[in-house]
């Protein structure tokens, strides 16, 4: 039977319970990459002529392909913890080892949406400056901030249609990157409001966890990544299927034709 936004959340937390430690640190190290990456990029690029600028984004581009599969090994240990089946640390490193390359064409994807979204901001940054006064001082942040909600609103829902292709790939690794995004958009058909009303549900506990100068995240991401994992298997109509003993080794997800075969 397929599941509301409560019992979506109420699964997640009672496969979670007990499995926190695998999934914190797996998080951990995967933000860990993103910010040695970041460092590195300035290292490398520094200063912000339009040479650093450039030569910096496109220097952190790559890396996060690199990194992005860990994370989709991350995913992975997520979709198993929800279905009650076997992770561990190694997981992270399971699509070196299953078709990498599919997870970087989906991951490419992914971060030149990224990319794109945020130019206006990274124009704004690079054209203006904060001026002398404090009234031009305050002008340029709320200018700042407008730019940086507008670039995650469009990111948001820009790749908010492929944001169940490393599910798919995690039970499917055959599939190739360009179609894993295919089905993903066919899959979020129609359930765009339910990702929103699961995401907007946890904007709460994000601004409880500021009063703790954000530790709480440490558990609360993966309670929300576990989530995401069930909602996964919601749309894709795991939940249709009659109760047996073990689940499937495959989660039924669109039908569709890999063109390139044709």
């Amino acid at each position: 039977m397929r599941k509301n936004l409560k019992g979506c959340k109420k699964l997640a937390g009672e496969t979670l319970a007990g499995n926190f430690t695998v999934p914190v640190i797996g998080s951990i190290a995967v933000a860990a990459m993103s910010a040695v990456s970041s460092y590195i990029s300035t290292a490398l690029f520094p200063g912000d002529s339009l040479y650093a600028i450039i030569g910096g984004e496109v220097f952190s581009f790559v890396l996060s392909l690199v990194i992005c599969i860990f994370s989709a090994g991350l995913y992975r240990i997520y979709l198993n913890i929800s279905r009650r089946e076997t992770y561990s640390f190694g997981d992270l490193l399971y699509f070196f080892s299953h078709q990498p390359d599919h997870v970087i064409v989906a991951s490419f994807v992914l971060a030149l949406i990224n990319l794109v979204t945020s130019l206006p901001l990274a124009w704004f940054s690079f054209t203006s400056n904060m001026g002398n006064t404090t009234e031009e001082q305050m002008n340029w942040a709320v200018t700042y901030m407008l730019l940086t909600l507008l670039g995650f609103a469009l990111n948001l829902l820009a790749a908010m249609p492929f944001t169940m292709s490393y599910y798919i790939l995690s039970d499917n690794s055959d599939i190739k990157g360009v179609q894993a995004l295919k089905a993903s958009a066919k899959l979020m058909k129609g359930h765009y409001w339910e990702y929103m009303k699961m995401l907007l549900s946890f904007v709460p506990w994000i601004i409880f966890s500021i009063f703790t100068l954000y530790l709480a995240l440490i558990w609360l991401v993966p309670y929300i990544e576990t989530c995401m994992a069930v909602f996964y298997r919601n749309i894709s109509g795991e939940f249709d299927e009659p109760p047996v003993d073990s689940y499937p080794p495959v989660t039924p997800i669109p039908q569709f034709h890999d063109e390139t075969e044709a």
